[in-house]
């Protein structure tokens, strides 16, 4: 095999190991890789070792490509994010994309035998497996129940046919149940192997095409390798000798082990190796202390000679999506990005180097490319220092900044519309209305007097306060902004971090900035507000404290991106909130997102957005509405997975997984909608406070087909308070061919303002 199987956690052997040889020779096929889940550091025999992923990440090895190597990859169960790399080295990710949903347990193998290995993961809610023919973001090609809830899952090729069959092990005993073929919900072989101080790996250790499984042993740093199809349980015990680390299968979640792989390394049979122990990552580097700003003689733009740290890991998230040209201009922390802008014309490249770049604003000129380098971060905010005690207080002067004051909040968070942030140790706090309002996790910002309050001791801890507005904006075309960490600006509420406008009022949009590979993280405002056909691609945009994504204008492009954990700063989401909101569109495309923990919707069309396409997104757990087209006109949604949405409001029918509201002409079909608050809705109100000059806002031709909605509670149906039953009678409004599961009440359909069972929702001619 040229893949490595998926592991997980066992536990140490049941069976003896009388008769077993210890020896210290090699294994002629698979053979162990080690990872340290503090580090992330990866030990692969023959190689130095390296740093991929961040601690928490559920490891993986596979051959992505199908070169016969098989090589790093990190699954993130808390959001279902996949990093995939095609070498065995530290950088950035050659494949990022989302599968899965929160909880699930990654494995990958080759299910089609096409010699290329791909995802699929196991869901214990439903003890089902997913498997996926191509190594990105869609639905399960194929899908099948097989195993039990506390499984962990594996995978092999146990009969050398070229498919790999999957198979699941329950952690506390150590029984092993391994399906029937490559798709199948029955076991072929069922056996007790392995007990609580061992883990189990899969892998073809012989080199004859045929995969077994592997029981590393921590305490004597053997590998005792099985054949559970033979009468001879214990085939073979492998010396590792004085391996560092664990092993890629060990215990990173609470069920007491996690998936991951062996294969041959380097396409050829060769002896284990005893890794190495690597190097202490290096810190993240930072600006120079002190230093001063260049004088009018310098040249605002030097060229670096200090390379980046090898040691360092880098952030998969942040791989940047163009290449960086030979004569990039290299513009080093303490240095002004803006003078570099102003000195070079519209096809300069610049490439911002590994370090904090703090209070930096650009206006790029059309056509400039800024690519971040492996840590390269742009910082809204400003270190605090000069800390002075005041009671059982910390206080610092001389803070004058104050942002535009913008939007509602709240009753919990009474200052959210103040743009100005504070973070100790990049911990956000939460800002009190009063100086004896504060204390442990809170701040104050006394604005008349300049001083900012905080209540916990900050000796030996970073402080900051966020004090740049943007860190791009403008009305330009054209520009690229890629691989960079953004972070900690002061955005006002409708206000992005990168904002592709002069300003928030009139028209002053910017057109086709190309958005892409970015972290954007911790900003007052908004993520990314972006206008005339931009596009915003494969971004990971989270903690932001008003939307992580929004904007307006036509032809824009939202893919590939995590969106989630935004408005942590506790703005009102009925007045504006949450993962996105766009408003005034047309020709909107929002595809294949992952929106998710956010505080309001998770996807959302506002006010006059016309031909808008949802597709291939998946929204969960958002605290709103999951997908919402709100007053706005033409809209096809279909082929997304939405799940958990709603429970924050879920009154009425605004608790759905999709709503359309007081807008025509929308097609909802080929969606999963599983247990949100309610399932889908059409909800028809009068909306003459916000009038449009595109028609009347009436839910008309609304067209639900082929859909999937799962309803533990709520209700799915259409709704109106205007009094006028035309809704349901003359609109052509339909929901036909959808298939319901339903765990409530029995009434968990809506229709002509009454609740209805299934039977009477079938005999009003609707399914």
């Amino acid at each position: 095999m040229k893949r490595l199987a998926a592991a997980i956690a066992v536990f140490g052997l049941l069976i003896p190991l009388q008769g077993a040889i210890a020896g210290a020779g090699s294994t002629s096929g698979s053979e162990v890789a080690f990872y340290d889940p503090g580090s992330s550091s990866w030990h692969v025999p023959g190689q130095a070792a390296f740093y991929y992923g961040a601690p928490g990440d559920t490891p993986l090895m596979c051959d992505w490509n199908g070169d016969g190597v098989a090589t790093v990859g990190v699954y993130r169960e808390s959001t279902g994010y996949l990093l995939l790399n095609d070498g065995n080295r530290t950088g950035a990710a050659d494949y990022e994309f989302f599968y899965g949903i929160p909880g699930d347990r990654p494995l990958c193998g080759d299910w089609d035998a096409d010699g290329v290995d791909t995802i699929a993961v196991f869901r214990p809610s439903e003890q089902r497996f997913y498997l996926r023919n191509s190594n990105s973001q869609g639905f399960g090609n194929k899908d099948f129940k097989f195993g039990f809830s506390n499984g962990m899952p594996f995978a092999g090729d146990f009969n050398g046919d070229g498919f790999d069959t999957v198979g699941v092990r329950d952690p506390k005993n150590g029984f092993v149940s391994i399906a029937r073929g490559h798709v199948s919900d029955s076991p072929v072989m069922e056996a007790y192997f392995g007990s609580s101080s061992d883990t189990l790996v899969v892998g073809d250790w012989d080199g004859d095409g045929t995969d077994r499984i592997g029981v590393f042993q921590p305490a004597t740093k053997t590998l005792a390798v099985t054949n559970l199809f033979g009468t001879v349980k214990v085939a073979h015990v492998y010396d590792l000798g004085a391996v560092r680390g664990i092993p890629l299968a060990a215990e990173f979640d609470s069920a007491g082990g996690v998936q991951t792989s062996h294969s041959e390394w380097n396409g050829e049979i060769s002896d284990v190796v005893r890794p190495a122990k690597p190097p202490a990552p290096a810190p993240a580097p930072e600006e120079p202390a002190k230093a001063a700003p260049p004088t009018q003689e310098e040249s605002p733009v030097e060229k670096s000679t200090t390379p980046v740290p090898s040691s360092a890991p880098a952030s998969p998230i942040v791989k940047p999506a163009v290449s960086v040209p030979g004569n990039a201009i290299r513009i080093a922390p303490g240095i002004s990005i803006q003078n570099a802008v102003n000195q070079h014309g519209g096809d300069a490249t610049f490439l911002i180097e590994a370090g904090v770049h703090r209070e930096q604003q650009v206006q790029p000129k059309s056509g400039q490319t800024f690519i971040g380098a492996a840590g390269a971060v742009m910082s809204g905010a400003r270190l605090l220092d000069t800390w002075q005690r005041d009671g059982n207080l910390w206080v610092v002067a001389g803070q004058t900044q104050s942002g535009r004051q913008h939007g509602s909040c709240e009753a919990n968070a009474p200052r959210c519309a103040y743009p100005e942030e504070l973070f100790i140790n990049d911990v956000r706090l939460k800002h009190v209305g009063s100086k004896g309002a504060v204390g442990a996790g809170t701040w104050f910002f006394d604005y008349g007097a300049d001083r900012i309050y905080i209540g916990q001791d900050p000796a030996g801890k970073r402080v900051e306060t966020s004090v740049a507005e943007k860190a791009f904006s403008g009305q330009v075309s054209n520009v690229t902004i890629t691989g960079l960490v953004i972070e900690k600006y002061a955005s006002p509420a409708q206000v992005g971090a990168i904002d592709t406008r002069a300003n928030p009022s009139g028209n002053t949009n910017g057109a086709n900035w190309l958005i892409a590979n970015n972290e954007i993280r911790n900003n007052h405002g908004v993520g990314v507000k972006s206008t005339d056909g931009s596009r915003v691609v494969g971004n990971y945009v989270h903690h932001n404290g008003q939307l992580g994504l929004g904007g307006d204008g036509p032809g824009m492009l939202i893919e590939n991106n995590e969106i989630s954990y935004n408005n942590v700063s506790g703005y009102a989401y009925g007045w504006e909130g949450g993962g996105t909101k766009w408003s005034k569109s047309t020709d909107l495309v929002v595809r294949n997102n992952y929106s998710h923990h956010n505080v309001g919707p998770g996807l959302w069309t506002d006010i006059d957005n016309i031909n808008t396409l949802y597709e291939g997104n998946r929204v969960t757990n958002n605290v709103g509405i999951g997908i919402f087209h709100e007053i706005s006109y033409d809209a096809v949604i279909r082929n997304n997975y939405i799940e958990g949405n709603g429970f924050g409001h879920s009154a009425w029918l605004w608790g759905a997984g999709i709503v359309v509201a007081a807008s025509p002409n929308v097609e909802i079909y080929g969606n999963e909608v599983i247990n949100n608050g309610d399932g889908i809705a059409g909800i028809q109100q009068n909306r003459s406070d916000a009038p449009s000059s595109f028609g009347p806002q009436d839910v008309v031709n609304m067209y639900v087909h082929d859909n999937k909605i799962t309803m533990t509670e709520g209700q799915t149906g259409l709704v109106q308070d205007i009094g006028d039953n035309g809704v349901f009678t003359n609109r052509n409004n339909r929901f036909v061919n959808n298939e319901y599961t339903l765990h409530g009440d029995g009434r968990q359909f809506e229709w002509n303002n009454g609740a209805r069972t299934l039977q009477e929702w079938n005999s009003l001619g609707l399914s």
